[in-house]
């Protein structure tokens, strides 16, 4: 069948690392994007951080008699429009999430075990997806990117600006460039708006033929440059201010451009609050929020999700129940949960010394449940794992599954 020849091919030929289109002529259309936006994305931030220091910050405020302000203000915009330019580069450089070889390897390990589904455009939680154009299963919330030709973990959209596709990894960098792309601009729209306002004015009395007046004594070629610098700077922070706000409002509904439109089921990611979706991507708050670096404390690793009808729950939590995604966490033990694979059906169970995932709910740990503790809950009306498909539980009673490997408690409310 489709799955058992897509199984066999992947064995047999691994997916392969993006690859431009076919035909030349596609070839060199993507090449011209390429080195258009390049080139665009280049100039304006050189112009703006040239017309700002040399031309602002060195030339027109000790003109003014301004010099006390010179630091400041440069310390400031120079701040935001560094942090702006190393978003974009981790943006546009990093990983976006290509499917991971582990989960490829955990695909060929479970094989028959593993349920598919059909790729579709609405909500498929914990399902794994055929890609067609991969010919592989992909996890959750993953999706084939025509132009890079591979699929991405929770895929945003592929930006041209970027020259990049937005997904899992680089989905922060992207907002933070534009956050910070956003500051820059407007620190040097207020900063320096009683000079450009002089400017502006300067050029209209020239274009009038009047001159420039020895009450603004700056050169004619700053005058042109400082509006140059405005004339960026505004629709600029007009553009990134709606971008941001629309962007913004996915990530705090815990969804992506594409998910946007699904509208078969309420969105089954959705942590119950802003805090818990936005940190989906930022992980756990703290200051690296604000850097464009890997979240220190991160919540999931892109391949499965935390949903609002599960709780995972153990009696060691490690790292004293810190909350996050821990990396020693072994990720398939997870895997298997969330996409319904019975562990002691595969060989990851054989293997022995894995932990139980920590998982979190409402932004709280939840309690550690020991085997005599969860021996007071009703039994499941099947020895099948409830998370694969167990008959209905009693209104309002959770369901227990034991890993025998560990002795811990999988509850599923």
């Amino acid at each position: 069948d489709e799955k058992s020849a897509s199984l066999f091919k992947m064995r047999q030929h691994p997916p392969r690392h993006p690859q431009l289109p076919s035909s030349i002529w596609k070839r060199l259309q993507h090449l011209g994007s390429n080195v258009g936006c390049t080139l665009l994305v280049s100039l304006v931030f050189g112009f703006e951080a040239y017309s700002y220091n040399a031309v602002f910050i060195a030339r027109v405020l000790p003109a003014v008699q301004k010099d006390s302000f010179m630091l400041p203000l440069a310390a400031l915009f120079n701040a935001a429009l560094g942090l702006a330019l190393w978003s974009y580069l981790r943006a546009r450089f990093s990983d976006p999430g290509v499917v991971p070889q582990r989960w490829q390897e955990f695909v060929s390990e479970v094989g028959e075990l593993l349920p598919m589904a059909p790729a579709r455009l609405e909500w498929q939680p914990g399902k794994a997806t055929y890609c067609t154009a991969c010919g592989v299963p992909r996890p959750e919330r993953a999706h084939h990117c025509r132009i890079c030709g591979v699929c991405i973990l929770r895929l945003d959209h592929h930006c041209p600006w970027l020259v990049n596709c937005v997904g899992f990894k680089n989905h922060k960098y992207f907002l933070l460039a534009i956050f910070w792309g956003l500051v820059a601009s407007l620190v040097g729209i207020f900063t320096a708006l009683p000079e450009l306002a002089a400017c502006f004015d300067a050029f209209v009395r020239m274009q009038e033929g009047l001159g420039m007046g020895a009450e603004f004594p700056v050169h004619v070629t700053d005058v042109w440059l400082l509006l140059g610098f405005g004339a960026i700077a505004l629709p600029l922070s007009m553009l990134l201010s709606t971008m941001l706000l629309g962007h913004t409002e996915l990530l705090a509904h815990n969804t992506t451009s594409i998910e946007g439109h699904y509208d078969n089921m309420p969105n089954p990611f959705d942590q119950g609050s802003s805090l818990g979706n936005i940190s989906q991507i930022f992980g756990d708050l703290g200051a690296d929020w604000l850097l464009p670096i890997a979240p220190w404390r991160p919540f999931t690793d892109g391949v499965s999700f935390e949903r609002v009808d599960e709780r995972f729950m153990g009696a060691n939590a490690p790292n004293g129940g810190r909350k996050g995604w821990s990396p020693e966490l072994l990720a398939e033990r997870v895997w298997h949960i969330r996409y319904r694979v019975r562990m002691s059906d595969c060989g990851d169970a054989e293997r022995g010394g894995g932990l139980l995932p920590l998982s979190w709910f409402g932004g709280r740990p939840a309690a550690a449940v020991s085997p005599r503790a969860s021996d007071s809950l009703p039994p499941p009306s099947s020895d099948r794992d409830p998370l694969i498909g167990a008959a209905p539980r009693p209104p309002g009673a959770p369901y227990r599954w034991r890993d025998a490997l560990t002795g811990r408690y999988i509850i599923s409310l």
